[in-house]
């Protein structure tokens, strides 16, 4: 019996160890953002696709949270995570790093409902919200 309690102990233990370094190991390593240019476009008339750039540390600590938050390599963006749709809403975004380096990328938002929401749904909404902000 105590074999038993041994083994098990062991095994929970692995078990464990093995999902903590999995979850610590899966966050991607970012180079610090300086610099965001975003424009948006959408099929609705009237709509603004006006390019914005920002440099501010308070928007960019927003996005920053939402690219942790997820864990998204933003120098590889995996366009499978945007959604599949006609007529949603596309940002496209440039990222500038404090090593020189950018990183382009499109998100394809259709409006589509998670629970717990995703990069793609939480990235669309901030740079609505920014473009609103700033009259565009």
């Amino acid at each position: 019996m105590r074999l038993f309690a041994a083994v098990a102990a062991v095994v929970v233990v692995a078990l464990v160890v093995l999902i903590v370094a999995l979850n610590s190991g899966s966050r991607p390593v970012v180079t610090t953002i300086t610099g965001i240019q975003y424009s948006q476009s959408t099929a609705v008339a009237g709509f603004s696709d006006s390019a914005h750039q920002t440099t501010d540390p308070a928007r960019i600590a927003a996005f920053t949270a939402i690219v942790k938050k997820y864990s998204i390599d933003v120098t590889q963006f995996d366009q499978s995570l945007n959604d599949v749709c006609t007529g949603g809403l596309a940002t496209n975004v440039t990222l500038e790093f404090a090593d020189s380096k950018t990183a382009k990328f499109r998100v394809y938002d259709c409006g589509r409902i998670e629970p717990r929401g995703t990069f793609v749904s939480d990235a669309s909404a901030l740079f609505t919200r920014w473009a609103t902000a700033d009259g565009a």
